[in-house]
């Protein structure tokens, strides 16, 4: 019988080079979800696994605001200000931080 200490983990079978299987153990968790621009902790989002989450209603996953889970609140904040000016006509799509570009998408005119 295996230590408590060993009995925690997790185990995984992995195969090495010389083909024998092994086994590792780990008590690796999960880590929180991070605001992709800024690299702060998500607030209102686990650290479950995705086998979990997708276990749960949609309205328990993440906030139900525009970019909920994927951005922060002050950083929401900047993109929907970028993109007001944008859509306005004050600022060029062109003068926009590289970093908020691809969370900023103005719909073309039709012509």
């Amino acid at each position: 019988m295996v230590d408590r200490q060993t009995r925690v983990k997790k185990k995984k079978f992995r195969k090495t080079p010389g083909s024998n299987t092994a086994i590792q153990y780990t008590r690796d968790k999960n880590s929180k979800a991070r605001d992709p621009i800024t690299g702060k902790q998500l607030s209102g989002t686990g650290n479950q696994s995705k086998a979990i989450v997708r276990g749960l209603a949609k309205s328990k996953r993440r906030p139900s605001v525009a970019f909920g889970g994927i951005l922060g609140s002050k950083t929401r904040r900047e993109v929907w200000e970028n993109y007001a000016l944008v859509d306005s006509g004050r600022k060029d799509i062109t003068d926009i931080p590289i970093k908020l570009k691809k969370f900023v998408k103005v719909k073309e005119a039709s012509k």
